[in-house]
């Protein structure tokens, strides 16, 4: 328990550097980000590989963990891409170090070890579909942001130390659509592949539980979106708030539904 307990605040202090480099010095070199997102991934990394060496976890907190390192992947596969990405770490690293204390709220409630086990390969396939469509919209929710900070500072017409550290708005409105239709397409693959897996066991093609329901209404959200960004060229706090509501309910159909049926039931 201890030594778990260590870990786990390891892998928290392990985001910091990357998160104090992103304020304090956000000229520094590129070689000197990505090592301090690196030592951010490694710090990811720690608890969710020293599960899988055995199996894959099945707990709300292992949800969490395994998708901030996914999240990372993803934000590091971009940066590599885009290098002005690189300064949304001053918003994307906060938001993981409060998932990451979460997840070890959690385990502190909770430390059952729950193993998943499935006797099909392709459920796993549905699972890494679902991080990954999480994955990608919790970062389109993290460069909408930015935008929202970056035009409301425009509006005020008066300077602003902390916005000046963000990509610029045309830069940010660009991969935030290549993320929506990434995370669409994901997300539909993901939902097919449910569909097949659920017939297969059940018989049913189609179950309306919590979290089918959540994930089509955040399928339709994002589509509107996406939509009215190719015929209206809709940007700002309008496209924030669908981007949040997809982002709400995608939280609320992967971990919000594991965390109601293991930690509140």
């Amino acid at each position: 328990m201890t030594m778990s307990l260590s870990i786990n605040i390891l892998s928290v202090v392990l985001f910091i550097p990357a998160f104090m480099l992103s304020y304090l010095r956000p000229q520094s070199t590129y070689g000197l980000k990505w090592l301090f997102l690196f030592i951010a991934f490694l710090g990811a990394a720690l608890t969710p590989l020293s599960v899988l060496l055995s199996h894959w976890g099945g707990g709300v907190a292992f949800s969490l963990r395994i998708t901030v390192l996914v999240i990372l992947v993803l934000f590091g596969i971009i940066c590599s891409r885009y290098p002005f990405f690189h300064r949304l770490s001053i918003l994307l690293f906060p938001y993981l170090i409060l998932v990451n204390i979460g997840a070890v709220g959690l385990d502190a409630i909770d430390n059952t070890s729950y193993v998943f086990y499935s006797s099909s390969n392709w459920i796993f396939a549905h699972i890494i579909s679902g991080i990954l469509t999480y994955a990608s919209i919790t970062l389109a929710a993290i460069v909408s942001f930015s935008v929202y900070l970056s035009q409301k500072n425009l509006k005020s017409k008066q300077s602003n130390q902390f916005t000046a550290l963000l990509p610029s708005i045309n830069e940010c409105n660009d991969i935030q659509t290549k993320l929506l239709i990434f995370a669409e397409a994901i997300l539909v693959c993901g939902f097919i592949s449910g569909l097949s897996l659920q017939y297969f066991s059940t018989g049913a093609i189609l179950i309306f539980d919590h979290k089918t329901v959540f994930t089509i209404l955040a399928m339709v959200v994002i589509g509107i979106i996406l939509f009215l960004q190719e015929r209206t060229g809709v940007r700002g706090k309008i496209a924030v708030r669908f981007i949040m509501l997809a982002y709400l309910l995608l939280t609320l159909a992967y971990p919000g539904v594991k965390f109601v049926a293991q930690i509140v039931i």
